[in-house]
């Protein structure tokens, strides 16, 4: 499956749970989730076929472990997850098969989800809060056209291409 995203920073988190109610969409309780992102040494960020390999643990209990390749554009890639009993024997693993660790970070999360589409929204630690809209497609989908589908839906929310943010919370916390 692919993944496709788009991502914009939120300035008001209120105004935004408001109007996610006005469109009916209603969050979920939030979740904290805990994401260690594993790479090749040297890797460069959003190189075109690059994994990289995460192990999220969310409230202290569920360990899932999810490999994304990198399709070469931001906030787009082929996405593959499964559930895991022992995260800390994964990250031994990984660690043995050459992998280093890219980014460790802590986020809270809440979603919900109109249609086909995903809504997440998350308050990151050092990095501040954020809206996601996000579709799983087939992986020969058309980018363009879902990323306009996905802007369509955050337009309604009031949250316009001026608030976009196109890197990955990894990403951006290994920048700041």
């Amino acid at each position: 499956m692919r993944e496709i995203e788009i991502k914009a920073r939120v300035a008001d988190k209120q105004a935004l749970v408001a109007k996610l109610k006005e469109v009916g969409v209603h969050l979920g309780e939030p979740k904290t989730q805990h994401d260690v992102v594993f790479c090749k040494p040297g890797q460069q960020d959003y190189e075109p076929g690059s994994i990289w390999l995460r192990i999220r643990t969310e409230n202290g209990r569920k360990v899932t472990w999810t490999m994304k390749v990198d399709t070469g554009r931001k906030l787009d890639s082929i996405e593959h997850e499964v559930d895991v009993s022992d995260g800390e024997i994964l990250e031994k693993m990984l660690l043995q098969l050459g992998n280093e660790c890219y980014s460790d970070l802590t986020k809270t999360r809440q979603k919900g989800r109109v249609g086909e589409i995903e809504i997440c929204l998350d308050t990151v630690e050092g990095l501040g809060t954020y809206v996601e809209a996000e579709k799983m497609c087939a992986d020969d989908a058309d980018y363009a056209t879902v990323a306009a589908e996905l802007w369509k839906f955050l337009n309604k929310l009031g949250v316009t291409k001026a608030d976009q943010e196109t890197l990955g919370y990894d990403v951006l916390l290994k920048r700041a």
